[in-house]
């Protein structure tokens, strides 16, 4: 995983990937979700259905990856294609720093509030999507 921010800017380990692999069919997914959180057992019993980011070029492989990630009993959410990777990368480094700085090191806090905040964005996202 990345750190570097210059690279961060330009590219993303998932389009560096497609590069050395071109007839690969690359799909960035999961990335923003601490392994802990991936037991089903995790959201059992919460109203709030954790969301998945993907990103990809390829709309087959995309297909697959969402149902893969509704299968899961995750919300899956198309964040459009491989160069979409950055910002998901990105947001995975800043809720690394968040956790750090913040929880102690407990990502799973940052991602659980993360995951309420969608589930009841307030009146004005509300108003938005009506």
């Amino acid at each position: 995983h990345y750190h570097d921010l210059k690279f961060m800017r330009e590219n993303s380990t998932s389009e560096d990937l497609q590069r050395r692999l071109p007839k690969a069919r690359i799909v960035k997914a999961f990335n923003l979700i601490a392994a802990p959180s991936l037991e089903a057992a995790a959201w059992s019993a919460s109203p709030v259905q954790a969301s998945v980011f993907y990103a990809t070029d390829d709309k087959a492989a995309g297909e697959v990856t969402r149902s893969l990630i509704g299968d899961a009993g995750f919300k899956p959410v198309n964040a459009g294609d491989l160069k979409g990777a950055r910002q998901l990368e990105q947001i995975g480094v800043f809720l690394h720093h968040v956790a750090e700085n913040e929880y102690a090191g407990d990502a799973d806090l940052v991602r659980l509030g993360l995951a309420v905040i969608e589930a009841s964005p307030g009146p004005i996202a509300r108003e938005r999507v009506v």
